[in-house]
């Protein structure tokens, strides 16, 4: 049996149904494409002051090379303020049997300054402190007979007893040892206040002060 033959009116039928179909699906596309897309988010507002580790190290008291854990103290700050134990079970244990100190430099509102606390003890940043900008940086402290150059570096040391840009040292064997035994010793230290390199000495038993506010 022969199919059935598609006469010039049932053509002219499928032309307008195809037709309309393809109109349907056009307002359908352009439907969806005009639905309105959602907002993007806006960005948080910049926090005023923010606080940032510029440099964080963890080590023996003293010691060279201690142990970078900048991006571990940096992930400790919340509501741009730090409370940080310094402890091995924080920290890691770099330098173990030994007793380790936390420095951390930041910045906050522009301005740089520095902390550091022995092991053990608890590390405060406030939201809302205001930082000491760092103006007393001490370069090369040593103690002993400068004459006869029999002396013991103790930049370390001497550059851990600066507190909001102050010094003050009295050299004795008990604190530094005796590098130069039966013979008169010296503290020379060497720092920069402001960026302008000084140097002050004084005899064994004397105090050394230097002071951002004043001579």
């Amino acid at each position: 049996m022969k199919g059935m033959e598609q006469t010039p009116s049932s053509r002219h039928a499928l032309g307008r149904g195809s037709l309309a179909l393809l109109a349907i699906a056009s307002v359908a596309t352009l439907s969806f494409g005009c639905r309105k897309q959602p907002a993007p988010k806006p960005a948080p507002p910049p926090v005023p002051d923010k606080l940032e580790i510029v440099k964080a190290t963890w080590g023996a008291v003293h010691e060279e090379d201690p142990a970078d854990v900048t991006e571990v103290v940096a992930m400790k700050i919340e509501g741009n303020a730090l409370t940080l134990k310094a402890i091995p079970d924080e920290l890691g244990d770099p330098a173990s049997m030994k007793i380790k100190q936390l420095r951390v430099k930041y910045r906050k509102g522009g301005v740089v300054s520095e902390k550091h606390v022995a092991e053990g003890e608890i590390l405060r940043i406030p939201a809302d402190e205001k930082p000491v900008p760092i103006r007393l940086v001490v370069t090369k402290a040593v103690y002993g007979n400068l004459e006869k150059e029999k002396t013991v570096d103790v930049t370390l040391r001497v550059a851990d007893m600066v507190k909001n840009n102050d010094l003050s040292v009295t050299p004795t064997n008990v604190l530094f040892g005796d590098p130069a035994k039966r013979m008169m010793k010296k503290l020379r230290v060497d720092y920069t206040l402001d960026g302008k390199p000084m140097s002050k000495t004084v005899d064994e038993g004397q105090t050394l002060n230097v002071s951002a506010g004043g001579p």
